[in-house]
């Protein structure tokens, strides 16, 4: 199964980080897919009634991390937007994210599993290796994609349902965020809120971990950068499959 044009993307992106946006609009068109930055709370944009909306730290504390701050409440507007438009989820990308060459064709397989036997549940699904963490190989099926887990693996990508939308919406409400955005989502899966599952095998990697925007490093210092995390990656891969 192919990427469901249908599904919508939304992009985490900081307007001033315009090397990313180059990035996604290379990527994402370049797949032919369609997409919408999210646009509001940019750190030059971010008003103390914004802030003290979302955060629980109130704004004289976040303005220490303002890049944070940012980047948290746009998470929580992809949710609003969801909601608002009545979409049955949202595909959530940061703007560093680098998508796997296969990620349409293993994307569209996530989906239809999603949809014969997930879709009535509050759902995220993790869709990223940024962590370094993969679902072992003695816990595998074959032919099977998503599998059960208590966390996420960071918000670099990951879809969303409009159930899960709904729980994260109405948990802000009831006690506003205080942490980074993966940890939040983290929060809400151990109370049993949204349940989490991982794609087996990942289709993205967040592009920083990989020395892909590492602007203030030598090119040199970008490449060993890669080499390492290829390194890394595979020798985390190869211990995950002996599990």
């Amino acid at each position: 199964m192919r990427f469901d044009r249908m599904t919508r993307i939304l992009v985490i992106h900081a307007a001033s980080l315009k090397e990313r946006g180059e990035h996604i609009d290379r990527m994402l068109k370049g797949m032919g897919l369609e997409y919408e930055f999210i646009a509001e709370a940019d750190r030059d944009l971010l008003t103390d009634e914004l802030m003290d909306r979302y955060l629980a730290d109130g704004p004289e504390k976040m303005r220490e991390k303002l890049s944070t701050a940012s980047c948290t409440i746009k998470h929580f507007i992809a949710c609003e937007k969801v909601l608002e438009a009545h979409d049955d989820g949202a595909l959530i990308l940061e703007d560093d994210i680098v998508l796997h060459k296969d990620f349409q064709s293993l994307f569209g397989r996530c989906m239809s599993e999603y949809q014969q036997h997930h879709a009535d549940s509050p759902i995220l699904i993790s869709l990223e290796d940024s962590s370094l963490r993969f679902v072992p190989r003695s816990q595998r099926t074959k032919g099977q994609m998503l599998y059960p887990a208590e966390k996420g693996r960071m918000a670099g990508a990951y879809y969303v349902n409009k159930q899960a939308c709904q729980a994260i919406i109405d948990s802000l409400k009831a006690e506003r965020c205080r942490i980074p955005i993966d940890h939040y989502h983290n929060l809400l899966m151990s109370r049993g809120l949204i349940q989490c599952l991982w794609a087996q095998p990942a289709m993205a990697t967040q592009g920083s971990f990989m020395g892909v925007f590492g602007s203030s490093l030598s090119k040199r210092n970008d490449r060993m950068i890669k080499l390492r995390w290829i390194f890394k990656k595979n020798y985390k891969r190869f211990l995950y499959w002996l599990r």
